[in-house]
C-alpha cells in the first residue's frame, strides 16, 4: 500500500486525492472517448471537485443520506447498513439495445470492515417504475469486491489474485445489450495494474439506474473503510434525464392567511464552502423582481422569506434562486390566488408509513383532485422509513437522519407543495417516539427511556433536534400563538390560519398532554388497556390534554372571526377511542392510551370549547378512516370529526367493535356495520358514522401498492363551502383515480355532508327572540349574563336568526363585528317573543 493510501486510511483529513490508474487502451477508446460522440453519452464525476458535505449533487441519491459525504476530495461511506447505495439519478441504462460501460475507482480497507465495494447496475422496482422508487425498492445486478478477496459479478465469484490490493482498485463493466440479452464483463485493475475478470450472459435486456454500493457484514464498518474516487459511464445505451435530479433547492412550502405570505426554502445539507445565500423572486410585468436574500440555516438547511401586504386576489409566479459553483439553479411555483367562490377544497393527508412509497396513486389522484390547501397532520416520517433504522444519538447524526428521511416525504410531494399553501405539522414519529405524551416538553433520559420506551411521558430526543423538526415542518406556518418556548427551550407552533374564509386552528395535541404512567403503573404497554375498567380508573387531577397555553389559545380563536364565515380546528388525532384490533395480529384492545380520547375531563373541556364555535375537526394518525361526532354531556352533543385515511398505513388498526358485540345505538340509515353510538373505555360515547376498515389478509398481496390499498390507505379530501354553509367530506382509496372512477374509490359510509350548525349537537332547551338583521352574513354571539360565559359564537349567512340557549335566563346577543357591532342586553329566553330588529 502506497503511503498516500496510508494517509487515507489513518486521517480521512488529511485525503490526497488518487489519479484513476489508466483503463486498458482499447477499452477507453471505445467506451470514453471525449465529448458526446453519435449516440454515445458520457457521464463523469470527479469527487475531489465536490467540496466537503454531506449532500454529494443534484446528480445523486444516498440510502442512508446521513452514511455518505465528499471529504477531502474523496467520497466515504461510513455506515454500518447491510447494504447502501449512491444512486446516479439522471444517467440511467435505457430500455433500448446497444452498449455501455461504468467505471469506478474504489477502496476497502478490510483492517476496518468486513464486506464489499461496487456497482449495482440496472436498478429498478418491480411496482413503480419511477426514480425514487428505484432508489428505495430497486434491486440490480451488483459488481464488485468483497473482503473475502473475491470479484463478483451478480450470481458469478472468483478468487482475485494474490497480489491484488483491494485498497485502491478501478472496476470496469461493460456490456452489450441485443437480442433480449445483455453480455456483461467485468475487469477489476488495482493500482499496481494486477487485475481480475468476470463474464455472465444476463437473460434479459437491463435497464435502470446505476449506483455505487457498499456492503457491511455484522455492523462491521469502524468508520471510513470505504472510499471513491470519481464515477463514469458511457454508451449508447445511456440516457440523460435531467428531470431526475433533485436538488439543490429541494422543495417549498408556504402558507397564506390574513395577507401576510410565508415561506420556506428547504435545502439538502450543504457544505461550509458551498454558497449559504438563496434568492426568492416574484413575476411582475414580464419579468423577475428579486423580494429578497435570506443565509441557509446551517442546522436544518431551511431559510424563510415573509411577504406582507398580501392582497391574494390573483396568481403571482415566483421562483427561489440558488448560486453555486459557477451554477444557477431554479425553483419555480405559484402563489396561488385565495379562492373567493364560496368554496374550498381542501386535501388532508397523514401517516406515510414507506410501506407504499412513493405513493405514485396517490400523488397523482391528488393533483387530479387539485385542492386549495394541504394538511398533512403529522407521521410525514417513520423511523423505519427507506428500510433502514434512525440513529438516535448523537444529535448531529439523528438531525442528519432525520433529514434524510424527511427528504423522502418532500421527493415525493413537492410537486404539488410549490403552487398552493400547506399546513404541515409533526407528530410522534417525526420526533422519532412510536408514541408521544410530551409533558409540556418534558425531556426524558435515553437510559429511562429504554426501560418503558414509550410509554413514558416526556421527548427523548434533544431540545435542538426537536426543534430543528418544528422548523423544518412548520416554519412557514403564521407565527406561533405562543412566542417564548417551553421550558425545556422547546418552540411552539400551534397557531391561527385563515383561508379561504375559513379559519383553521392548528393545535398540538401531543406535546402537552400527560403520559399513562401518571395514572398506571407496570412494565411494557401500559398504554394498551387490555382488561375491562372500572369508571374514573383513568382519571386523576392535573393530568393535560391540550395544556393551559393552547386552551387559552382556542378560546380566543373561537371568537377571532376576521375574515372567516367557518371554523375548523387540525390536529394530529381524533378525540376518541374508536378503534378496536391493533397490529399485524389484529389484537383487541379495550382501549388505546395514545388515542385523543384521554384523559376524559380535559377532552371534554377542548369539545365544549370548539362546538361553541360550531367548529369542525380535521385530523389523522389512527390509520383507519373514520366520521365521529362527539359525545360530552349527552348522546351527540358535540361536534364532528374526520380522521382521514393514511397515506400509506405500517401499523394496522380496525374500528370493528361489533367482531366483539360491543352494545351500540343509533346506527345510521345506511346500515354499514361498525357505525353507531359506541361507548369507549375512557367513558366516551361515539358516534361512528363511517369506519374504512382494512382487509385481514393484506400481508399475502407482493404488489406494495395493491397491499396498501388493503391497509385503507388513501386521501381525505373536505369541501367548505361558506355559501350554503356545509361541510363535504370525501376519503379516496389509494388507488383511486379521479379520471377514471369507479364505485370503490371512496370507502364505505363516504362521502358525507353535514351542515356548520352540526357541529354543535347540544339540543337547545330554548331560544331567544328571532334577530331580523339589515345585512347578512353577519357574526351573532351569545354569552350568559348570568355567568359571563360565551354560549355560542357564528357566521349567520341569513338575515334572520332565531339563536337556541340551553338553559332559563338572560342573555347578551352581540351582531357584528369590531366598530359595526351591536350589543343587546338582558334578553329573556322564552317562547313567542317579538324579534329584535337589529341595524349594523
Amino acid at each position: 500500500m502506497d503511503k498516500k493510501r496510508r494517509a487515507f486510511l489513518k486521517s480521512v483529513g488529511a485525503i490526497t486525492p488518487f489519479v484513476l490508474p489508466p483503463f486498458n487502451r482499447l477499452l477507453a477508446m471505445k467506451y470514453f472517448a471525449s465529448g458526446e460522440t453519435g449516440n454515445h453519452l458520457n457521464f463523469r464525476k470527479q469527487f475531489s471537485a465536490i467540496t466537503d458535505r454531506t449532500w454529494i449533487g443534484q446528480d445523486f441519491w444516498a440510502v442512508p443520506m446521513e452514511d455518505w459525504e465528499v471529504r477531502g476530495g474523496q467520497l466515504l461511506f461510513t455506515g454500518q447498513e447491510k447494504k447502501s447505495r449512491l444512486h446516479l439519478l439522471t444517467y440511467t441504462l435505457g430500455k433500448g439495445e446497444g452498449d455501455f460501460a461504468v467505471t469506478c475507482n474504489l477502496g476497502i480497507d478490510s483492517n476496518k470492515v468486513k464486506g464489499a465495494a461496487g456497482v449495482c447496475l440496472a436498478i429498478t422496482d418491480g411496482t413503480d417504475a419511477g426514480v425514487r422508487s428505484a432508489c428505495y425498492y430497486g434491486y440490480g445486478i451488483s459488481v464488485g469486491i468483497n473482503t473475502d478477496r473475491q470479484l463478483f459479478l451478480d450470481g458469478v465469484k472468483s478468487a482475485l489474485p494474490a497480489n491484488f490490493n483491494i485498497s485502491n482498485f478501478t472496476l470496469l463493466v461493460t456490456g452489450s445489450a441485443k437480442a433480449g440479452s445483455t453480455m456483461l464483463r467485468l475487469v477489476a485493475t488495482d493500482e499496481s495494474g494486477v487485475t481480475a475478470t468476470a463474464q455472465e450472459n444476463i437473460q434479459k435486456n437491463i435497464n435502470g439506474l446505476i449506483a455505487i454500493e457498499t456492503r457491511v457484514d455484522n455492523k462491521s464498518n469502524q468508520g471510513n473503510a470505504f472510499y471513491c474516487s470519481q464515477l463514469e459511464a458511457t454508451g449508447a445505451k445511456l440516457e440523460h434525464t435531467p428531470a431526475n435530479s433533485f436538488g439543490p433547492i429541494l422543495w417549498t412550502m408556504y402558507s397564506l392567511s390574513r395577507g401576510k405570505v410565508k415561506f420556506a426554502v428547504q435545502m439538502p445539507p450543504l457544505g461550509r464552502n458551498d454558497s449559504q445565500l438563496v434568492s426568492l423572486q416574484l413575476k411582475k410585468n414580464g419579468g423577475w423582481s428579486k423580494v429578497a436574500d435570506q443565509s441557509i440555516d446551517p442546522v436544518s438547511f431551511t431559510c424563510h422569506f415573509t411577504l406582507d401586504n398580501w392582497q391574494g386576489n390573483a396568481d403571482m409566479p415566483f421562483r427561489v434562486v440558488y448560486q453555486n459553483e459557477g451554477l444557477t439553479h431554479l425553483h419555480d411555483g405559484v402563489i396561488r390566488k385565495e379562492p373567493a367562490s364560496g368554496q374550498l377544497k381542501f386535501g388532508g393527508l397523514t401517516c406515510q408509513q414507506w410501506g407504499g412509497y412513493p405513493y405514485r396513486p396517490v400523488m397523482e389522484n391528488l393533483e387530479k383532485h387539485n385542492p386549495d390547501i394541504l394538511f398533512f397532520s403529522g407521521d410525514q416520517i417513520y423511523e423505519e422509513n427507506g428500510g433502514y433504522p434512525i440513529k438516535r444519538q448523537p444529535e448531529d447524526k439523528a438531525i442528519l437522519s432525520y433529514l434524510g428521511k424527511w427528504y423522502m416525504f418532500g421527493w415525493v410531494f413537492g410537486n404539488i407543495m410549490r403552487d398552493r399553501p400547506t399546513i404541515c405539522t409533526p407528530d410522534d414519529h417525526d420526533v422519532f417516539q412510536g408514541n408521544l405524551w410530551g409533558e409540556g416538553g418534558q425531556g426524558i433520559a435515553f437510559d429511562e427511556w429504554e426501560k418503558v420506551k414509550d410509554a413514558h411521558g416526556g421527548l427523548v430526543q434533544t431540545p435542538a433536534m426537536v426543534n430543528l423538526v418544528n422548523k423544518t415542518q412548520c416554519g412557514h406556518l403564521p407565527k406561533p400563538w405562543l412566542q417564548q418556548p417551553l421550558a425545556s427551550g422547546i418552540t411552539n407552533w400551534f397557531t391561527h390560519l385563515v383561508y379561504g374564509k375559513v379559519s383553521f386552528a392548528i393545535v398540538s395535541d401531543r406535546m402537552f398532554k400527560s403520559g399513562p404512567e401518571m395514572i398506571r403503573k407496570g412494565t411494557g404497554r401500559i398504554d394498551h388497556i387490555k382488561e375491562p375498567l372500572s369508571p374514573g380508573e383513568l382519571e386523576k387531577e392535573g393530568l393535560t390534554f391540550m395544556g393551559n397555553p393552547q386552551m387559552q389559545f382556542l378560546n380566543e380563536w373561537i371568537e377571532d372571526w376576521q375574515g372567516a364565515d367557518m371554523k375548523v380546528l387540525l390536529s394530529q388525532t381524533l378525540f376518541s377511542n374508536v378503534g378496536t384490533h391493533h397490529g399485524p395480529d389484529k389484537m383487541f384492545l379495550y382501549g388505546d392510551m395514545d388515542s385523543g380520547g384521554w384523559p376524559k375531563h380535559q377532552r371534554d373541556e377542548v369539545i365544549r370549547t370548539i362546538r361553541k364555535a360550531c367548529a369542525f375537526h380535521i385530523n389523522g394518525d389512527q390509520h383507519v378512516p373514520f366520521i365521529v361526532q362527539y359525545s360530552v354531556d349527552g348522546a351527540r352533543d358535540g361536534g364532528w370529526t374526520f380522521c382521514t385515511p393514511a397515506i400509506s398505513t405500517g401499523y394496522p388498526r380496525w374500528g370493528q367493535p361489533d367482531l366483539e358485540k360491543i352494545p351500540f345505538t343509533m346506527r345510521p340509515s345506511h346500515g354499514l356495520p361498525n357505525t353507531g353510538l359506541y361507548k369507549d373505555v375512557f367513558g366516551n360515547d361515539n358516534y361512528v358514522y363511517a369506519v374504512g376498515n382494512p382487509t385481514d389478509d393484506f400481508m399475502k398481496e407482493p404488489d406494495r401498492y395493491l397491499r396498501a390499498q388493503q391497509k385503507s390507505s388513501g386521501i381525505g379530501i373536505v369541501t367548505f363551502n361558506s355559501l350554503n354553509q356545509t361541510i363535504k367530506m370525501e376519503a379516496f382509496r389509494f388507488l383511486a383515480d379521479k379520471n377514471k372512477p369507479t364505485s370503490n374509490d371512496q370507502f364505505p359510509g363516504w362521502p358525507h355532508t353535514i351542515a356548520v350548525s352540526d357541529n354543535d349537537g347540544r339540543k337547545a332547551m330554548n331560544y331567544l327572540p328571532q334577530l331580523n338583521i339589515n345585512k347578512p352574513n353577519q357574526l351573532v354571539k351569545i354569552i350568559d349574563d348570568d355567568s359571563g360565559e360565551l354560549v355560542s359564537i357564528l357566521r349567520i349567512k341569513d338575515r334572520k336568526h332565531t339563536p337556541k340557549v340551553f338553559k332559563k335566563g338572560k342573555y347578551t346577543i352581540v351582531v357584528g363585528e369590531r366598530d359595526n357591532a351591536k350589543t343587546i342586553s338582558g334578553i329573556m329566553a322564552g317562547n313567542a317573543q317579538t324579534p329584535i330588529q337589529v341595524v349594523v
